[in-house]
């Protein structure tokens, strides 16, 4: 599995392996308002790219389970 995350020699950087791309990274959430605010962010992304024009039409989307409560297409545990 590393090699698949492995950078190649001509990178440079501190870091050995990189799961996500250059321009996007993880980030610990300690607060409601910012829980919230990715909550609200992330189904929209499909919409924003003209993928869909609701965001309960992207079928990956958490948006499902949290508005129409349908964990059948995917599932994941709800942020209480």
């Amino acid at each position: 599995m590393l090699a698949r995350v492995s950078l190649p020699p001509s990178v440079h950087h501190h870091a050995r392996f990189r799961v996500w791309q250059r321009k996007f990274y993880d980030m610990n959430i300690w607060r409601r308002k910012k829980r919230d605010e990715k909550l609200n962010y992330m189904p929209n992304n499909a919409v924003k790219r003209g993928l869909v024009k609701h965001p309960g039409g992207w079928p990956w989307s958490s948006w499902r389970l949290y508005f129409w409560n349908d964990g059948s297409i995917l599932g994941v545990d709800k942020m209480l």
